[in-house]
């Protein structure tokens, strides 16, 4: 598939990047975005040579979320809308779901359904000068692609409400101070400083670090006990499984282990 919204490559280390590609509109999302999106998530999720997906955006912006000519449009009555908006929510559940490390590189605004795409991620790095805003009570309307569900979790209920009510914008170092971002970096550093994060976890099992994200997503909607029942189910996979052998091997020869060296037999 060939893309017209989006960049895509993935470079020798298994390391892909997605790179939102409508600089013009500050990289707000199009139906043909999603589709595009989607099968990046797809190809991610099935090639075995790619260990990690970072996102980012191309220009002076991550996203500004939604395209507004959809929202502010009457093309849809309220059924279609919420069918049309659920076909969206794959690309950011998609997202959430893969079980492989997603690295949202925050290069600029995030507005709206781009802090929805960051919460989607796994690990969110923003340069110094990203902004971050849940812009959509200044149109009338709400966060509706994940915000009010994904962020309370970031950074609780009442920053959550916060942000959502007031639709006042926050710095990237603001975001780190409340959880929102894990890491933040000089404008000019951060590419280098996600791909160097990005390559310190290939030194990690796959298998755990993909299992890992899978059992603490679904371990955020259950009770402890239920929560206790599916880390032991993830661990009896793992350790079954090639990265544990290898890992075990390594630890009493003495050594690190190499977890891309896989079994073939």
């Amino acid at each position: 598939m060939s893309y017209n919204t989006i960049k895509f490559d993935v470079d020798a280390d298994g390391i892909a990047t997605m790179t939102l590609n409508r600089p013009g509109k500050l990289n707000c999302f199009s139906t043909e975005m999603f589709k595009e999106w989607r099968d990046v998530v797809e190809k991610v999720a099935y090639d075995r040579n790619i260990r990690i997906l970072v996102i980012t955006g191309e220009g002076r912006a991550f996203s500004s979320g939604v395209d507004l000519e959809v929202l502010g449009s009457d093309r849809y009555n309220p059924a279609e809308f919420r069918y049309y908006y659920r076909q969206n929510h794959r690309g950011f559940d998609d997202l959430e779901a893969l079980e492989k490390p997603v690295i949202a590189a925050v290069n600029g605004l995030c507005y709206g359904g781009g802090v929805e795409l960051a919460l989607s991620c796994d690990i969110i790095f923003a340069a110094d000068t990203a902004d971050f805003c849940l812009i959509e009570n200044h149109i009338g309307c709400i966060p509706a692609t994940g915000a009010c569900n994904r962020l309370i979790y970031f950074v609780g209920l009442a920053k959550t409400k916060e942000m959502v009510i007031s639709a006042k914008p926050i710095s990237a170092t603001e975001a780190h101070r409340i959880g929102l971002a894990n890491h933040v970096a000089p404008q000019g550093e951060l590419m280098d400083r996600v791909y160097d994060y990005a390559r310190d976890l290939l030194s990690n099992s796959s298998e755990a670090m993909g299992m890992g994200k899978h059992v603490i997503n679904l371990c955020l909607n259950t009770d402890m006990h239920t929560g206790r029942y599916l880390e032991r189910l993830g661990q009896s996979v793992l350790v079954l499984g090639d990265d544990h052998r290898n890992g075990m091997k390594a630890f009493f020869d003495g050594r690190k282990p190499d977890f891309r060296t896989r079994k073939t037999t």
